[in-house]
């Protein structure tokens, strides 16, 4: 086998290269910004909209009728980090959400530094210790400057806080990763999928900890914070059955599943301009076979974990259960493709490693600088320049393309799995192999074939 040490200089170039883009990206941005007055694809449509999935969330912390009225599908934990973030940074407590904005600059500079500091934190991690410090400098600023990041950067989304306590959870075993996974619940739902791992591994007293956990984090905050916190669960149930939710354009903004494109040509603004080149007929089967393929793979992905269940390393679990949730719906956001950063340690181990990494490499870069449609949609309000201006909104090739990718992601990692012949045992030290070559590098265990 080539020593890693051989590959490091190859490494290297790779991600410079993969920074160079993300950079190129970023003044393409500011560019079109300064010239436009606004921020281009993939960027929201509503230009009015910037930080305010931050600023709608935050309203409804001191209002006790964010369940009853609003009915959110935020577990209470989300309420409490942004009451928490807004004290700490004085924001605005009185208003509606607009008002808010208006008078929190610091709460906004705060949730900045957030965003720069959670990737930082993931590196640090114990199953980062592998990768050199030039490095980890470079896929810092991969991170920052990649498109899935800046997308919710702009949106102020809370996900933001979700990597570190993937890469924890990666990282660590017993009752933290327990706890990190209740926490990761308990901030967005999906998360639950995780605790498939439990059910793969057999192991019966970690999912009862970590449902048991889950359960009294969002009881407790729950009665802290409203007497209404169980609508919650009916509020989710009438969000999962609610058609017609999203606009076309916001779904297509930034995509991570294959379901956007059946959910565009089911609606009847979606269906009406595909008609004018396909039959009705043609575009129903469209939508059956999207869907088809989507449930096939994600099937299949399932499949793997629980037939080779014996072959694979637990981060493997979590890395295909991750990309698993990512795939599921147009509910689950582009922004979940921010999670991606954590699996890097885990795919450089595995045998398709390079084909990973173009692939998330496609997920980062800036592809939606290159237009695929676009029409003009009126004057807007826009925050970030203050001024009215005439939008032109345009789909980029990242809506189509990311998609695409991420289920491949998916099947190709599924693939992997499926094929090994090779079972894992344990000697219970903990190692971390090189980057990209030798080893499995697994939290708190080290790993040879037999």
């Amino acid at each position: 086998m080539i020593s890693s040490e051989n590959w490091r200089p190859k490494v290297l170039a790779y991600l410079s290269i993969v920074l160079l883009l993300n950079i190129a990206g970023l003044w393409y941005y500011i560019d079109y910004f300064a010239s436009n007055g606004y921020l281009p694809s993939p960027f929201v449509y509503d230009k009015s909209d910037t930080f305010m999935d931050l600023f709608n969330t935050m309203y409804w912390v001191y209002d006790d009728g964010r369940y009853t009225d609003w009915g959110s599908v935020y577990p209470p934990l989300g309420f409490f980090i942004l009451k928490f973030i807004n004290f700490v940074f004085d924001g605005s407590y009185s208003g509606d959400p607009g008002y808010m904005r208006d008078n929190s600059a610091f709460v906004i500079f705060g949730f900045g530094l957030v965003y720069l500091l959670i990737p930082f934190l993931v590196l640090k991690t114990k199953y980062w210790q592998a990768f050199l410090g030039n490095e980890k400098f470079i896929i810092y600023f991969i991170i920052v400057l990649s498109t899935p990041m800046l997308f919710a950067l702009e949106r102020g989304n809370m996900i933001v806080l979700a990597p570190i306590l993937l890469a924890l959870t990666l990282s660590r075993i017993g009752f933290l990763r327990a706890l990190c996974i209740a926490l990761l619940i308990n901030l967005k739902p999906y998360f639950a999928l995780l605790m498939i791992y439990y059910l793969v591994r057999r192991n019966w007293k970690g999912f009862a900890t970590c449902s048991s956990l889950s359960g009294l984090v969002f009881v407790i905050t729950g009665l802290a914070l409203d007497n209404h916190f169980l609508d919650f669960f009916m509020n989710l149930l009438s969000f999962s059955q609610e058609e017609g939710l999203f606009s076309l354009r916001e779904v297509m903004s930034m995509p991570s599943s294959v379901s956007a494109f059946s959910y565009v040509l089911k609606s009847p603004d979606g269906s009406g301009f595909a008609s004018a080149h396909l039959s009705s007929l043609m575009i129903k089967n469209m939508v059956v076979a999207i869907e088809a393929t989507k449930w096939a793979v994600l099937i299949i992905s399932l499949v793997a974990l629980f037939k080779k269940s014996m072959f694979i390393r637990d981060a493997e679990i979590f890395c295909l259960l991750l990309v698993f949730i990512t795939n599921l719906g147009i509910w689950v956001g582009g922004y979940s493709l921010i999670l991606y950063v954590v699996l890097i340690p885990v795919l450089s181990k595995m045998h398709a490693r390079w084909l990973y990494f173009s692939l998330l490499a496609i997920i980062a870069i800036p592809i939606d600088i290159i237009p695929l449609m676009s029409n003009s949609i009126g004057q807007q309000n826009v925050y970030l320049s203050d001024s009215m201006v005439d939008i032109q909104w345009t789909m980029g090739l990242g809506s189509v393309v990311r998609p695409v990718v991420n289920i491949m992601l998916l099947l190709i990692l599924s693939y992997e799995i499926l094929v090994r012949k090779h079972k894992f045992v344990s000697d219970k030290i903990e190692h971390h192999a090189g980057f990209l070559f030798g080893g499995y590098g697994l939290e708190g265990k080290v790993y040879h074939n037999v």
